[in-house]
Protein backbone atom coordinates (compact mmCIF):
# COMPACT_ATOMS: atom_id res chain seq x y z
CA UNK A 1 0.00 0.00 0.00
CA UNK A 2 1.29 3.43 -0.82
CA UNK A 3 1.45 5.83 1.51
CA UNK A 4 2.62 9.74 1.95
CA UNK A 5 4.59 9.63 5.04
CA UNK A 6 4.50 13.13 6.32
CA UNK A 7 8.30 14.91 7.61
CA UNK A 8 8.57 15.06 11.47
CA UNK A 9 9.26 18.64 10.70
CA UNK A 10 6.08 19.70 9.63
CA UNK A 11 4.81 22.01 9.18
CA UNK A 12 7.88 23.10 6.74
CA UNK A 13 7.04 26.87 6.28
CA UNK A 14 4.20 28.45 8.38
CA UNK A 15 3.12 32.27 8.39
CA UNK A 16 5.80 34.86 10.19
CA UNK A 17 3.70 37.40 12.36
CA UNK A 18 6.37 40.09 11.21
CA UNK A 19 6.19 39.56 7.59
CA UNK A 20 2.76 41.75 6.12
CA UNK A 21 3.14 39.85 2.90
CA UNK A 22 2.37 36.47 4.39
CA UNK A 23 0.39 37.08 8.03
CA UNK A 24 -2.68 35.18 6.43
CA UNK A 25 -0.95 32.25 5.26
CA UNK A 26 1.55 30.09 3.50
CA UNK A 27 0.38 27.43 1.37
CA UNK A 28 -0.21 25.59 -1.96
CA UNK A 29 3.86 25.49 -3.06
CA UNK A 30 5.16 24.99 -6.26
CA UNK A 31 8.43 23.01 -6.72
CA UNK A 32 11.64 22.89 -8.47
CA UNK A 33 14.32 20.68 -8.15
CA UNK A 34 17.94 22.21 -9.28
CA UNK A 35 21.15 22.24 -8.23
CA UNK A 36 20.51 19.75 -4.89
CA UNK A 37 18.06 22.38 -3.90
CA UNK A 38 14.42 22.44 -4.24
CA UNK A 39 12.71 25.73 -4.79
CA UNK A 40 9.44 26.18 -3.35
CA UNK A 41 7.03 28.96 -4.83
CA UNK A 42 4.19 29.37 -2.57
CA UNK A 43 1.44 31.46 -2.29
CA UNK A 44 1.45 34.48 0.91
CA UNK A 45 -1.80 35.56 1.53
CA UNK A 46 -1.20 39.38 2.79
CA UNK A 47 -2.38 41.68 6.16
CA UNK A 48 -4.87 43.31 3.96
CA UNK A 49 -6.02 39.66 1.91
CA UNK A 50 -4.30 39.85 -1.35
CA UNK A 51 -2.46 36.49 -2.59
CA UNK A 52 0.69 36.78 -3.83
CA UNK A 53 3.68 34.18 -4.32
CA UNK A 54 7.22 33.99 -2.19
CA UNK A 55 10.04 31.91 -2.45
CA UNK A 56 11.80 30.04 0.07
CA UNK A 57 14.92 27.53 -1.14
CA UNK A 58 15.62 23.97 0.56
CA UNK A 59 18.93 22.86 1.05
CA UNK A 60 18.15 18.89 0.00
CA UNK A 61 14.47 19.27 -0.28
CA UNK A 62 13.94 19.76 3.94
CA UNK A 63 16.31 22.36 5.37
CA UNK A 64 14.74 26.15 4.74
CA UNK A 65 18.18 27.44 3.78
CA UNK A 66 16.74 30.97 1.98
CA UNK A 67 13.48 33.07 2.65
CA UNK A 68 12.14 36.25 2.04
CA UNK A 69 9.45 37.87 3.15
CA UNK A 70 8.78 40.03 0.01
CA UNK A 71 6.69 38.53 -3.12
CA UNK A 72 8.96 37.09 -6.30
CA UNK A 73 5.41 37.15 -8.24
CA UNK A 74 2.31 39.92 -7.66
CA UNK A 75 -0.71 40.38 -8.77
CA UNK A 76 -0.33 43.03 -11.96
CA UNK A 77 -3.00 42.99 -14.55
CA UNK A 78 -6.74 44.32 -13.82
CA UNK A 79 -7.79 39.91 -14.23
CA UNK A 80 -5.83 39.59 -10.99
CA UNK A 81 -6.64 42.66 -9.27
CA UNK A 82 -10.13 43.72 -7.46
CA UNK A 83 -12.02 46.19 -9.73
CA UNK A 84 -11.56 50.16 -9.03
CA UNK A 85 -8.02 49.65 -7.50
CA UNK A 86 -5.26 49.91 -9.94
CA UNK A 87 -2.63 47.39 -10.73
CA UNK A 88 1.29 48.60 -10.02
CA UNK A 89 0.44 49.96 -7.63
CA UNK A 90 1.53 49.14 -3.81
CA UNK A 91 -0.40 46.36 -3.00
CA UNK A 92 0.58 46.96 0.86
CA UNK A 93 -0.82 50.29 1.00
CA UNK A 94 -4.13 48.83 0.00
CA UNK A 95 -6.75 49.48 3.38
CA UNK A 96 -10.04 49.09 1.85
CA UNK A 97 -9.83 45.16 1.57
CA UNK A 98 -10.52 43.93 4.64
CA UNK A 99 -13.65 46.17 4.94
CA UNK A 100 -15.48 46.41 2.15
CA UNK A 101 -14.21 42.92 -0.17
CA UNK A 102 -16.36 39.75 0.79
CA UNK A 103 -15.47 37.30 -1.15
CA UNK A 104 -12.94 35.01 -0.01
CA UNK A 105 -10.69 32.12 -2.15
CA UNK A 106 -8.27 30.49 0.19
CA UNK A 107 -8.29 33.83 2.75
CA UNK A 108 -7.32 36.05 0.17
CA UNK A 109 -9.67 38.57 -1.37
CA UNK A 110 -7.93 39.08 -4.94
CA UNK A 111 -4.95 38.00 -6.56
CA UNK A 112 -2.76 35.10 -7.81
CA UNK A 113 -3.07 31.80 -6.48
CA UNK A 114 -2.06 28.08 -6.05
CA UNK A 115 1.32 28.04 -8.58
CA UNK A 116 2.27 25.22 -10.54
CA UNK A 117 5.78 25.24 -11.83
CA UNK A 118 7.54 23.46 -14.87
CA UNK A 119 10.88 23.71 -16.47
CA UNK A 120 11.43 23.50 -20.36
CA UNK A 121 13.89 24.01 -22.72
CA UNK A 122 15.48 26.68 -20.51
CA UNK A 123 12.23 28.44 -19.60
CA UNK A 124 10.54 28.27 -15.70
CA UNK A 125 6.79 28.88 -16.62
CA UNK A 126 4.54 29.40 -13.85
CA UNK A 127 0.56 28.66 -13.84
CA UNK A 128 -1.52 29.82 -11.54
CA UNK A 129 -5.12 31.01 -10.28
CA UNK A 130 -5.79 34.56 -11.09
CA UNK A 131 -8.77 35.66 -9.00
CA UNK A 132 -10.28 39.68 -9.59
CA UNK A 133 -12.37 38.85 -6.68
CA UNK A 134 -15.72 39.39 -8.62
CA UNK A 135 -15.16 37.03 -11.93
CA UNK A 136 -14.66 33.26 -12.08
CA UNK A 137 -11.13 32.35 -11.40
CA UNK A 138 -9.11 31.67 -14.60
CA UNK A 139 -5.86 30.21 -15.08
CA UNK A 140 -2.83 31.99 -16.04
CA UNK A 141 0.69 31.91 -17.32
CA UNK A 142 3.80 33.32 -17.02
CA UNK A 143 7.56 32.27 -17.21
CA UNK A 144 10.89 33.63 -16.63
CA UNK A 145 14.39 32.30 -18.22
CA UNK A 146 15.63 29.48 -15.73
CA UNK A 147 19.01 31.94 -15.51
CA UNK A 148 17.01 35.39 -14.55
CA UNK A 149 15.00 33.22 -11.78
CA UNK A 150 17.78 31.48 -10.24
CA UNK A 151 19.40 34.72 -9.97
CA UNK A 152 16.31 36.02 -8.73
CA UNK A 153 15.78 39.03 -11.49
CA UNK A 154 11.95 39.19 -10.94
CA UNK A 155 11.60 41.72 -13.09
CA UNK A 156 11.91 39.41 -15.95
CA UNK A 157 8.86 37.36 -15.18
CA UNK A 158 6.72 37.77 -19.08
CA UNK A 159 3.55 39.65 -18.81
CA UNK A 160 0.91 37.22 -17.81
CA UNK A 161 -1.90 35.59 -20.15
CA UNK A 162 -5.23 34.28 -19.52
CA UNK A 163 -5.63 30.55 -20.67
CA UNK A 164 -8.76 29.58 -19.61
CA UNK A 165 -12.35 30.45 -21.13
CA UNK A 166 -14.06 33.56 -19.38
CA UNK A 167 -16.76 33.22 -17.40
CA UNK A 168 -16.11 29.43 -16.64
CA UNK A 169 -14.88 28.66 -13.18
CA UNK A 170 -10.92 27.02 -13.83
CA UNK A 171 -8.36 25.80 -11.53
CA UNK A 172 -5.32 23.29 -10.95
CA UNK A 173 -3.43 24.53 -13.52
CA UNK A 174 -0.97 22.07 -15.02
CA UNK A 175 1.60 21.78 -17.60
CA UNK A 176 3.66 18.63 -17.75
CA UNK A 177 7.23 18.75 -17.77
CA UNK A 178 7.62 17.54 -21.24
CA UNK A 179 5.73 17.68 -24.61
CA UNK A 180 4.05 14.83 -26.14
CA UNK A 181 4.74 14.08 -29.69
CA UNK A 182 5.92 17.81 -29.89
CA UNK A 183 3.49 19.29 -28.28
CA UNK A 184 2.44 20.75 -24.21
CA UNK A 185 -0.01 19.07 -22.52
CA UNK A 186 -2.32 21.11 -19.58
CA UNK A 187 -4.10 19.92 -17.14
CA UNK A 188 -6.69 21.76 -15.29
CA UNK A 189 -9.80 21.23 -13.29
CA UNK A 190 -13.52 22.09 -14.52
CA UNK A 191 -15.79 21.14 -11.66
CA UNK A 192 -15.34 18.18 -11.12
CA UNK A 193 -13.03 16.13 -13.53
CA UNK A 194 -9.79 16.77 -14.82
CA UNK A 195 -9.49 18.46 -18.27
CA UNK A 196 -6.28 17.89 -20.73
CA UNK A 197 -6.11 19.73 -23.55
CA UNK A 198 -2.59 19.86 -26.35
CA UNK A 199 -1.07 23.01 -27.22
CA UNK A 200 1.57 23.68 -29.47
CA UNK A 201 3.32 26.63 -28.21
CA UNK A 202 2.41 29.04 -25.47
CA UNK A 203 2.35 31.86 -27.88
CA UNK A 204 -0.70 30.78 -28.75
CA UNK A 205 -2.29 32.22 -25.76
CA UNK A 206 -1.14 35.64 -27.12
CA UNK A 207 -3.63 34.96 -30.29
CA UNK A 208 -6.65 34.51 -27.99
CA UNK A 209 -6.58 30.52 -27.39
CA UNK A 210 -7.54 29.34 -24.03
CA UNK A 211 -7.80 25.79 -22.85
CA UNK A 212 -10.29 23.23 -23.63
CA UNK A 213 -9.97 19.55 -24.27
CA UNK A 214 -12.32 17.33 -22.71
CA UNK A 215 -12.33 15.41 -19.34
CA UNK A 216 -9.91 13.02 -18.99
CA UNK A 217 -9.93 12.02 -15.88
CA UNK A 218 -13.32 11.46 -13.58
CA UNK A 219 -14.03 11.52 -10.35
CA UNK A 220 -15.28 7.78 -8.87
CA UNK A 221 -18.37 7.48 -7.27
CA UNK A 222 -17.80 4.16 -5.36
CA UNK A 223 -14.27 6.08 -4.09
CA UNK A 224 -12.90 8.22 -1.95
CA UNK A 225 -12.71 10.53 -5.16
CA UNK A 226 -16.37 11.25 -5.90
CA UNK A 227 -16.87 14.82 -5.53
CA UNK A 228 -14.09 16.49 -7.28
CA UNK A 229 -10.75 16.06 -8.42
CA UNK A 230 -7.66 17.99 -9.65
CA UNK A 231 -4.46 17.66 -10.80
CA UNK A 232 -1.08 18.71 -8.29
CA UNK A 233 1.84 18.26 -9.49
CA UNK A 234 3.78 15.60 -12.17
CA UNK A 235 7.00 14.29 -12.33
CA UNK A 236 8.49 11.68 -15.69
CA UNK A 237 8.98 8.48 -13.91
CA UNK A 238 10.04 5.23 -15.49
CA UNK A 239 8.87 6.26 -18.70
CA UNK A 240 4.93 7.35 -17.62
CA UNK A 241 3.84 10.08 -15.89
CA UNK A 242 3.15 9.98 -12.51
CA UNK A 243 0.59 12.57 -11.44
CA UNK A 244 0.10 13.72 -7.63
CA UNK A 245 -3.83 14.88 -7.06
CA UNK A 246 -6.20 15.23 -5.23
CA UNK A 247 -9.52 14.10 -4.61
CA UNK A 248 -12.78 15.57 -2.54
CA UNK A 249 -15.02 12.80 -1.53
CA UNK A 250 -19.07 13.02 -0.95
CA UNK A 251 -22.10 13.80 -3.23
CA UNK A 252 -22.81 17.74 -5.78
CA UNK A 253 -25.73 18.40 -7.23
CA UNK A 254 -23.65 18.50 -10.54
CA UNK A 255 -24.31 14.98 -10.81
CA UNK A 256 -27.93 14.87 -11.70
CA UNK A 257 -27.19 16.25 -15.24
CA UNK A 258 -24.92 13.29 -15.40
CA UNK A 259 -27.90 10.70 -14.91
CA UNK A 260 -26.40 9.84 -11.63
CA UNK A 261 -28.46 10.05 -8.13
CA UNK A 262 -26.76 10.05 -4.15
CA UNK A 263 -27.58 6.12 -4.14
CA UNK A 264 -24.64 5.12 -6.12
CA UNK A 265 -22.38 7.18 -4.11
CA UNK A 266 -20.52 5.40 -1.31
CA UNK A 267 -20.22 7.86 0.64
CA UNK A 268 -22.59 11.05 -0.04
CA UNK A 269 -22.66 12.97 2.66
CA UNK A 270 -18.71 12.74 3.67
CA UNK A 271 -17.15 15.64 5.72
CA UNK A 272 -16.04 18.20 2.75
CA UNK A 273 -11.65 16.82 2.95
CA UNK A 274 -8.94 17.35 0.52
CA UNK A 275 -6.97 14.25 0.49
CA UNK A 276 -4.16 13.33 -1.49
CA UNK A 277 -3.74 10.56 -4.27
CA UNK A 278 -1.74 9.43 -7.12
CA UNK A 279 -2.03 7.66 -10.67
CA UNK A 280 -0.06 6.99 -13.43
CA UNK A 281 -0.45 8.33 -17.23
CA UNK A 282 0.63 6.81 -20.22
CA UNK A 283 3.89 8.35 -21.71
CA UNK A 284 2.52 9.05 -25.27
CA UNK A 285 -1.26 9.42 -24.51
CA UNK A 286 -1.75 10.72 -20.73
CA UNK A 287 -5.98 10.68 -21.12
CA UNK A 288 -5.15 7.03 -20.52
CA UNK A 289 -4.86 6.16 -16.51
CA UNK A 290 -2.64 2.86 -16.55
CA UNK A 291 -2.82 3.12 -12.84
CA UNK A 292 -5.19 4.23 -10.02
CA UNK A 293 -5.86 3.09 -6.52
CA UNK A 294 -8.98 3.09 -5.36
CA UNK A 295 -7.82 4.98 -1.56
CA UNK A 296 -5.97 7.75 -0.67
CA UNK A 297 -2.58 7.86 0.11
CA UNK A 298 -2.94 10.60 2.70
CA UNK A 299 -5.88 12.04 4.50
CA UNK A 300 -5.93 14.94 7.05
CA UNK A 301 -5.09 13.69 10.13
CA UNK A 302 -2.33 16.08 11.58
CA UNK A 303 -2.91 19.55 13.61
CA UNK A 304 -1.42 21.36 11.22
CA UNK A 305 -3.81 19.87 8.43
CA UNK A 306 -7.16 20.78 10.26
CA UNK A 307 -9.32 23.74 10.56
CA UNK A 308 -9.49 25.23 13.66
CA UNK A 309 -11.49 22.86 16.15
CA UNK A 310 -10.82 20.08 14.32
CA UNK A 311 -13.03 20.64 11.48
CA UNK A 312 -12.65 19.07 8.05
CA UNK A 313 -9.21 19.63 7.43
CA UNK A 314 -7.25 20.06 3.71
CA UNK A 315 -4.36 18.45 1.77
CA UNK A 316 -3.59 20.16 -1.48
CA UNK A 317 -0.54 18.89 -3.33
CA UNK A 318 0.91 21.21 -5.62
CA UNK A 319 4.56 20.45 -6.10
CA UNK A 320 6.62 17.17 -6.13
CA UNK A 321 9.93 16.37 -7.11
CA UNK A 322 12.18 12.78 -7.53
CA UNK A 323 14.90 12.20 -4.61
CA UNK A 324 16.47 9.43 -5.06
CA UNK A 325 13.82 6.38 -4.28
CA UNK A 326 11.39 9.14 -3.29
CA UNK A 327 9.12 11.35 -4.36
CA UNK A 328 9.01 14.59 -2.31
CA UNK A 329 5.36 16.00 -2.27
CA UNK A 330 4.90 19.59 -1.14
CA UNK A 331 1.34 20.51 -0.09
CA UNK A 332 -0.78 23.47 0.88
CA UNK A 333 -2.35 22.34 5.06
CA UNK A 334 -5.17 23.70 6.32
CA UNK A 335 -4.88 26.55 3.70
CA UNK A 336 -1.89 28.67 6.21
CA UNK A 337 0.77 26.32 6.32
CA UNK A 338 2.90 23.95 4.12
CA UNK A 339 3.72 21.15 4.66
CA UNK A 340 5.73 17.81 3.12
CA UNK A 341 5.21 13.81 2.81
CA UNK A 342 7.24 11.40 0.99
CA UNK A 343 5.87 8.26 -1.17
CA UNK A 344 8.72 5.51 -1.03
CA UNK A 345 8.25 4.20 -5.14
CA UNK A 346 9.62 0.95 -4.44
CA UNK A 347 6.21 0.45 -2.66
CA UNK A 348 4.72 1.95 -5.91
CA UNK A 349 6.92 -0.39 -8.16
CA UNK A 350 5.57 -3.15 -6.01
CA UNK A 351 2.17 -2.57 -6.52
CA UNK A 352 2.36 -1.68 -10.28
CA UNK A 353 3.36 -5.16 -10.62
CA UNK A 354 3.79 -5.73 -14.51
CA UNK A 355 2.52 -2.71 -16.08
Amino acid sequence: MIRLIRWSGNPLLRPRPGCFWEVGGTFNPAALSYGGRVYLIYRQVSRNGVSTLGLAVLEGGYEVVERECGPIYVPRESFEVYPGLEPYVGLDEVEVVGSRLANLSGGSHFGVEDPRVTVLDGRLYLTYVAYNGVDPPRGAISWIDLGDFLEYRWDRWSRPLLITHPGVADKSILMLPGRVRGRLVFLHRIFPYIWLDYVESVEEFSRGRYLWGRPAIRTRPSSWDSRKVGAGAAVEWRGRWLLVYYGVTGWDDYYYSEGLTPEVFRYPTSPYYYKVGVMILDRDEPERVLYRPDYPIGTPTYWYEMYPGGKPGVMYPTGAVLAGDRLLVYYGASDYFVALGEVDLRELEEELGNL
